[in-house]
Order: structure tokens, then sequence, then C-alpha cells
């Protein structure tokens, strides 16, 4: 459902409170005012988000992919923080699949800014496996710097060790690692 939709969906159920409560029917009047609460809630969580997010706790990537499809054109459908954590999750959905996809995604997720610093750890941590991928050894060390900075709890810690620890296997001198994976970005 569109924003707009959304605003106008409510505005309609609030005029229709209003006409209960001046027939004196008060206790429609108040049910109204209550159902016409759901679309002004809806408008700021976006029910499809609220959906894919509980998916991705439960670890359902299946789930996750339907609700994420549900949304079918995000800048009508969403405010400007809502597509920054879509297009979050869609990174996390191709993560395993195809990490060229990810990484624009991921990408994307950053630039319509993402709340929350751990959010933005994880991204930056997508970003530098894309990076280190693709043998790009510099970007991938400024943003495991990043997302180290970002980690405020610790969670990613270990991550980032195994990463560093894979970076410094590879050998990007004059010799081409033979473990990248060539002809990745056609």
């Amino acid at each position: 459902m569109k924003k707009s939709t959304k605003i106008l969906f409510s505005l309609f159920i609030f005029i229709g409170s209003i006409y209960f409560f001046w027939n004196k029917n008060y206790l429609l009047g108040i049910i109204l005012i209550i159902f016409g609460l759901f679309p002004i809630f809806f408008y700021f969580r976006n029910e499809f988000l609220l959906l894919a997010f509980f998916k991705i706790k439960k670890k359902n990537m299946k789930g996750l992919k339907k609700s994420l499809d549900c949304i079918k054109n995000p800048k009508l459908q969403l405010t400007k923080n809502q597509m920054a954590y879509y297009y979050f999750l869609r990174g996390i959905l191709y993560s395993e699949s195809n990490i060229h996809q990810s990484e624009n995604y991921m990408q994307k997720a950053i630039d319509f800014g993402l709340k929350f610093k751990q959010n933005i750890a994880i991204a930056k941590l997508n970003l530098a496996i894309y990076s280190l991928s693709i043998g790009n050894k510099k970007k991938a060390e400024l943003l495991l710097s990043e997302a180290k900075k970002m980690d405020i709890r610790g969670l990613l810690h270990d991550q980032i060790q195994i990463i560093k620890i894979q970076m410094k296997k590879m050998n990007l001198g004059d010799k081409q690692n033979p473990y990248i994976r060539k002809n990745y970005l056609k």
C-alpha cells in the first residue's frame, strides 16, 4: 500500500469517527479512532518490513525473501529510513548467494542512512568481504577498520578477526592469489 493511501485511509476513518461522535454513538466513534491509528502506525513502520525482521530473527530466509518481494516499489511504499533497511535486508538475503548484488544493496543501505551503528558495522563488514573477494585489499582494510569502530558491542569481533586472517593469507603483491574469484564482475 502506498504511503499516501495509508494517510487517506486513516483520514476517512477519522471522519467516520467524527460522524459517530456527532450522532452520539460514542462507542463506535472510539473504535474507529483506534482503527484509524493503525494506518498511521503502518505509515511509520511498514508491515512487510516488520514481517521481514521477524523472519530474519527466526532465520527463515525463504520467508524473508517472500516478505521483501511484497514490496513492489520501495520509493512509493517506504520512507527514506525504511528504504535503508529494505536494502539492508536485501543485502543480507543475497550475502550468501550473490555477493556482487549484496554489495550493491549494502551500499544503497549505507547511502540511504542506516540508523544503528551495529547495522552500519554489518554493512561495512559485508562490503569489506566483497572488496576482499575482488582483490581490493586496501579498501577491505579501510572498511574493516570502519566496521570495527562501529561495532560498539563487540558482536562482530570474531568475524572481523577471521577476515583479517584471510587478508594475511592473501598474497596480493606482484603475484595474484589463485583463489581470488576470476571473472567475477562480468
